[in-house]
């Protein structure tokens, strides 16, 4: 059976009631910005100012805590990426 995606409220409210955790929690974030690069979340200049910050947990917080999230789709890719390749993340966080 195939798992139903979740309401669309529930991904952005995700996003931003871990945004701490998944700033200290999320290992190699760098396929994360690419891909928001490609999907045009993230400008060249953007995308080029966070992987200039020296550690992933920079990098994340640039990311979580700047308005780049603020559109519901960046929160989808966002969720999506994270769903498919650090899911267990995302479920051990769905279970606080």
């Amino acid at each position: 059976t195939r798992q139903q995606p979740p309401p669309p409220s529930m991904v952005r409210d995700f996003v931003q009631k871990y945004k701490m955790e998944l700033i200290t929690s999320v290992a190699d974030p760098d396929p994360l910005f690419d891909l928001l690069l490609h999907k045009k979340v993230l400008s060249d200049h953007s995308y080029s100012e966070i992987k200039a910050l020296p550690t992933d947990e920079k990098k994340m917080s640039k990311l979580l805590m700047g308005p780049y999230l603020e559109a519901k789709p960046a929160c989808d890719i966002v969720y999506d990426f994270l769903k498919k390749e650090q899911p267990y993340l995302v479920f051990d966080l769905l279970q606080k």
